[in-house]
């Protein structure tokens, strides 16, 4: 069959050019998008470039123009932005009184929009990529949220068979809202909207759009109330060592500190000091912090330390992360899809939900609590409008935790 894999670009060896074992000549190779290998109908486009590396060169420039046209198609976006516009705008009379006459395609692609256009008072087009830039800009969001964006407002888009944020309309929203209710869980459809929602208001800010046409559509949608369950760890404590090596030590992490799962996976060395027996949530680059409340140093707990100086001692460098496997470049995500439940009978939330329960239990200081977690600080409470806490007063509280 002969070597397919994708070539490495190099100063003799152009992209998209390779050789291939056992075969004369140079050979031209290049990977469809994912998203549009349904469209396309085929993963690799593959074809025999020439005999000489100058004849394959020559040729390479041909070819991906033809497959740079094919994925134009497949996108629908043949046209830029401008060029489509100008496509569809209205045609003018002979004559100087006639405004001119709207076009059938113009109608569907831009409702509402002609008189503005004949005045020449319209805006141009907005595309999905131009929002998402400027809402990155504005709200500068964490990697995880940008892709949730990018997910939900593609999905959008493609639903409606539109090209342009400002063509869609209030029909076009409540259409997409009965698609996700009938093909998703109501939770999940108010989740989705909420990312779109706050999309859409900043181009409407911005003055692209005169209104939101996702805002409101969630009122009415109710989920199914869940009562949650909080789980006792006793089971889970007998078991841990049933996890895979490069589990256990989050497990004792997340066991002690009742943090979030994403927040103890991105930990690094150097946010652990064991001389001052202190951690220290900080956000960095592929581990942005939730909120300023999120950011913080906790105490570590008499039955973390010594399994810390343990690891620390083992351990062969003394910095970066401490779990880099726990982290999903694709989705910008930490500690996913871990699957405890199946082997030790709870899930990594299920610290966290312990740990809650059981300090809220034993009458202790709802400030420290609350400052353990990463929590907002209450306004119903004296302490919490008022009160600060110091590490000891959080160790105290912490050693509570069973």
């Amino acid at each position: 069959m002969g070597d397919w894999s994708l070539p490495k670009t190099t100063s003799s060896n152009p992209r998209y050019i390779t050789r291939r074992k056992g075969r004369d000549g140079w050979y031209f190779i290049r990977s469809v998008p994912p998203k549009l290998r349904g469209a396309i109908g085929c993963s690799t486009w593959r074809r025999k470039a020439g005999k000489t590396l100058g004849e394959a060169k020559r040729n390479a420039l041909v070819f991906l123009e033809e497959t740079d046209q094919l994925i134009r198609e497949a996108k629908g976006q043949q046209e830029t932005p401008d060029q489509k516009l100008l496509s569809v705008v209205p045609w003018r009379g002979l004559f100087p009184d006639d405004l001119g006459t709207i076009t059938p395609r113009y109608q569907q692609e831009f409702p509402g929009r002609p008189e503005k256009d004949l005045e020449g008072t319209c805006k141009p087009p907005k595309t999905p990529d131009d929002l998402l830039t400027l809402a990155t800009l504005m709200k500068s969001p964490a990697p995880s949220t940008k892709k949730e964006w990018e997910r939900h407002l593609g999905k959008l888009m493609e639903h409606c068979q539109k090209q342009f944020i400002t063509a869609l309309t209030r029909d076009d929203a409540l259409s997409y809202r009965h698609h996700l209710l009938t093909t998703t869980a109501a939770s999940t459809t108010k989740t989705r909207l909420r990312y779109l929602s706050g999309l859409f208001n900043v181009a409407v800010d911005e003055g692209w759009i005169n209104s939101n046409p996702i805002e409101g559509l969630t009122k009415r949608v109710r989920g199914k109330a869940v009562v949650k369950q909080v789980v006792r760890l006793d089971q889970a404590d007998e078991r841990w060592q049933n996890l895979p090596k490069h589990h256990q030590l989050l497990w004792h992490v997340l066991r002690w500190t009742g943090s979030h799962a994403s927040e103890a996976a991105g930990l690094r060395w150097e946010d652990i000091d064991l001389n001052q027996g202190t951690i220290s949530f900080k956000g960095h680059e592929t581990r942005p912090l939730k909120n300023e409340f999120r950011q913080r140093t906790i105490p570590i707990h008499h039955k973390l330390m010594e399994i810390l100086r343990i690891e620390s001692e083992l351990s062969m460098d003394h910095s970066g992360l401490i779990f880099p496997w726990a982290y999903n470049p694709n989705r910008a995500r930490w500690a996913e899809g871990m699957h405890w439940s199946d082997i030790i009978g709870v899930s990594p939330k299920a610290t966290r939900d312990w740990a809650a329960s059981c300090l809220s239990t034993k009458n202790l200081n709802e400030r420290a609590i609350r400052k353990l977690f990463g929590h907002s600080p209450s306004n119903t409470s004296i302490s919490g409008i008022y009160g600060s806490v110091d590490l000891d007063t959080m160790r105290r509280t912490l050693d509570q935790l069973e």
